[in-house]
């Protein structure tokens, strides 16, 4: 069993997932970055992005995730969420809609300005939930 871990997956709202897992992979400020069993004791911010979760067997879970935290600490990892969505939820086209015009807005403003932030946070989320959509659908 040493090729499997505890994943618990934590909302504002509760317990989203908590199980055993054999890999997670997430997005966090330096990219793309994946957990196995035994990995080392790690704590990083989550960016908003796709969180997959493959169970045991080619069981994968997906959710859009809109930042947070996780931590891996002694075999055990946990994440922290702002929120999460599952990829059925989503409708395609609002969130097709939703990443023009995030994508739009972030085009059209300076990196200055103190609002681009939360336009960059927005189109990551906007292409978050395009991403998880699509890759839902052509399963």
């Amino acid at each position: 069993m040493a090729d499997l871990f505890s994943l618990k997956l934590i909302t504002p709202t509760g317990v989203v997932f908590e199980g055993q897992v054999k890999q997670v992979t997430a997005i966090g400020p330096l990219g793309e970055f994946g957990v196995l069993a035994d990995h080392i004791n790690f704590i990083t911010s989550l960016l908003p992005g796709v969180l997959r979760i493959e169970k045991q067997g080619a069981a994968t879970e997906t959710w859009v995730v809109s930042g947070g935290l996780a931590e891996v600490k002694d075999g055990t990892m946990t994440l922290l969420a702002s929120g999460t969505e599952a990829p059925a939820s989503i409708d395609r086209v609002q969130a097709e809609e939703q990443e023009r015009a995030a994508d739009e807005k972030a085009a059209t403003m300076s990196f200055y300005d103190a609002d681009y932030p939360a336009a960059e946070e927005a189109l990551l989320l906007a292409r978050a939930r395009t991403q998880a959509v699509s890759a839902a659908s052509s399963r």
